[in-house]
């Protein structure tokens, strides 16, 4: 009827599928996965104590915190 045929509703299927796989390859070189936070909570950890945000009680309890969590 408008000249599309049975493509026109695949195609954007298809685009959408293709878009999200540029997205996945992307990611996954880019930041690691998705296992990977971008952030690295022990580091912001450290970062905090240097500038005196906590102590060194406090960054010993969180960080065994995140050692127990597998962070």
């Amino acid at each position: 009827m408008w000249g599309c045929g049975g493509f026109f509703p695949f195609g954007i299927f298809f685009i959408f599928l293709f878009g999200f796989l540029i997205f996945k390859v992307f990611f996954f070189s880019r930041y690691g996965g998705w296992q990977h936070s971008r952030f690295d909570t022990k580091a912001m950890l450290q970062q905090r104590l240097i500038n005196g945000e906590i102590d060194e009680a406090e960054y010993e309890r969180l960080k065994g915190i995140l050692n127990r969590k597998g962070w």
